[in-house]
């Protein structure tokens, strides 16, 4: 099996996520307790935070490079960031490796295709939502087209998220909120929601919503699972 560089924190909630569904899948297919390879670092998601409402993303990709360097040098032998806003500074990173990220979007633009939908909706941080370090990726990668809620729903996600998600506090009313935000979506021509924020999966565990759901943390498991058996 090859090596996996987990680089978390950025929330632990989704992070747990990650290593549950990684060392389950391998138990599965091996029909044993066989062990994925794996390295995991957790960043400071309170630090990480600051700099991004401070516009300083070149002291987050330097924070990330100096972990990712770390685990190169332990030989891990690929790279996966266990949230979809890290990946803003991917570019940033990747020509200063040797080791390549599995890139998130590639995870969701696979998953797309597989189910021939075209113009789908996103959910996640401002961030996410916002800039193309997802949406451009699936455009350019995979002629999807990506659309997103007002304004005033993408602020109120952000808080949402960074407030309550980032901690695992999953309350009723924000289960609601972004069911309701699938209308918003839908009403735009949207076939599917891509749940662009590793914690929205965990919020909607279970829950009915009115548009088909792309599970980013599960579409970047599956990737990394091919990754580690060689597929």
């Amino acid at each position: 099996m090859k090596k996996i560089g987990l680089i978390g924190g950025t929330s632990w909630v989704s992070t747990i996520e990650y290593y549950r569904i990684l060392n389950q899948r391998i138990n599965d297919h091996f029909g044993n307790n066989t062990n994925p390879p794996l390295w995991l670092y957790n960043l400071n998601q309170q630090e990480i935070h600051q700099l991004q409402q401070a516009g300083q993303w070149k002291e987050i990709a330097d924070i990330i490079l100096k972990v990712a360097t770390h685990l190169q040098d332990l030989g891990v032998e690929a790279l996966i960031l266990c949230a979809n806003t890290p990946h803003k500074v991917v570019d940033y990173l990747q020509p200063k490796l040797t080791i390549p990220f599995l890139h998130i979007a590639d995870a969701i633009g696979k998953e797309i295709k597989k189910h021939g939908w075209q113009r789908v909706g996103l959910l996640g941080t401002k961030f996410t939502m916002t800039e193309d370090f997802i949406k451009g990726k699936l455009a350019r990668d995979y002629q999807i087209e990506v659309i997103v809620p007002c304004v005033a729903t993408q602020q109120e996600i952000q808080r949402l998220i960074e407030n309550d998600l980032s901690i695992g506090t999953f309350a009723p009313a924000t289960k609601t909120y972004f069911q309701e935000s699938f209308q918003q979506l839908a009403n735009m021509g949207a076939e599917a929601v891509i749940l662009g924020c590793t914690e929205i999966p965990l919020l909607l565990k279970d829950t009915p919503c009115s548009l088909p759901t792309i599970d980013s943390l599960a579409c970047h498991c599956d990737l990394i699972l091919d990754f580690i058996l060689g597929k």
